[in-house]
Protein backbone atom coordinates (compact mmCIF):
# COMPACT_ATOMS: atom_id res chain seq x y z
CA UNK A 1 0.00 0.00 0.00
CA UNK A 2 1.25 3.37 -0.88
CA UNK A 3 1.91 5.67 2.08
CA UNK A 4 -0.77 8.64 2.57
CA UNK A 5 -0.89 11.75 1.32
CA UNK A 6 -2.50 14.70 2.24
CA UNK A 7 -4.95 15.35 -0.29
CA UNK A 8 -6.10 11.66 -0.42
CA UNK A 9 -7.16 12.09 3.39
CA UNK A 10 -9.17 15.67 2.04
CA UNK A 11 -10.80 13.96 -0.13
CA UNK A 12 -11.27 10.78 1.50
CA UNK A 13 -15.41 9.98 2.18
CA UNK A 14 -16.98 7.25 4.21
CA UNK A 15 -20.01 5.80 3.76
CA UNK A 16 -23.13 5.98 5.52
CA UNK A 17 -24.42 3.09 7.27
CA UNK A 18 -27.67 1.29 5.93
CA UNK A 19 -30.90 2.51 6.88
CA UNK A 20 -32.17 2.54 9.89
CA UNK A 21 -29.14 3.59 11.56
CA UNK A 22 -27.32 7.38 11.54
CA UNK A 23 -23.20 7.80 11.01
CA UNK A 24 -20.76 6.42 9.02
CA UNK A 25 -20.16 2.88 8.82
CA UNK A 26 -17.55 1.73 11.32
CA UNK A 27 -15.13 -0.61 9.73
CA UNK A 28 -14.22 1.39 7.19
CA UNK A 29 -13.18 4.29 9.90
CA UNK A 30 -11.91 2.36 11.85
CA UNK A 31 -9.70 0.68 8.76
CA UNK A 32 -8.62 4.11 8.01
CA UNK A 33 -7.86 5.27 11.44
CA UNK A 34 -5.37 2.19 11.69
CA UNK A 35 -3.59 2.59 8.30
CA UNK A 36 -2.92 6.27 9.97
CA UNK A 37 -1.88 5.15 13.21
CA UNK A 38 0.34 2.46 11.22
CA UNK A 39 2.07 5.14 8.88
CA UNK A 40 2.52 7.64 11.33
CA UNK A 41 4.29 5.38 13.43
CA UNK A 42 6.35 4.48 10.78
CA UNK A 43 6.92 7.99 9.85
CA UNK A 44 8.10 8.84 13.75
CA UNK A 45 10.81 5.61 13.47
CA UNK A 46 12.06 7.06 10.52
CA UNK A 47 12.13 10.48 11.74
CA UNK A 48 13.86 9.75 14.82
CA UNK A 49 16.33 7.09 12.73
CA UNK A 50 16.98 10.71 10.51
CA UNK A 51 18.04 12.39 14.00
CA UNK A 52 20.69 9.83 15.66
CA UNK A 53 22.33 10.14 12.10
CA UNK A 54 22.41 13.58 11.86
CA UNK A 55 23.76 13.87 15.86
CA UNK A 56 26.16 11.14 14.79
CA UNK A 57 27.38 12.80 11.84
CA UNK A 58 27.44 16.51 13.80
CA UNK A 59 30.18 14.66 15.94
CA UNK A 60 31.94 12.65 13.33
CA UNK A 61 31.86 16.32 11.43
CA UNK A 62 33.52 18.07 14.96
CA UNK A 63 35.84 15.25 15.73
CA UNK A 64 37.50 15.76 12.15
CA UNK A 65 37.51 19.28 11.84
CA UNK A 66 39.37 19.41 15.48
CA UNK A 67 42.44 17.66 14.23
CA UNK A 68 42.69 20.64 11.96
CA UNK A 69 42.29 23.19 14.47
CA UNK A 70 45.57 25.01 15.61
CA UNK A 71 46.42 23.92 19.20
CA UNK A 72 46.97 27.09 21.56
CA UNK A 73 50.41 27.74 21.78
CA UNK A 74 51.54 26.28 18.49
Amino acid sequence: MAPLIPDQVRRLRFRRTRFGRRGLAEEPVYAFLHRVVDELTARDAVEASLREENARLKNTLREWQGQFTPKPGH
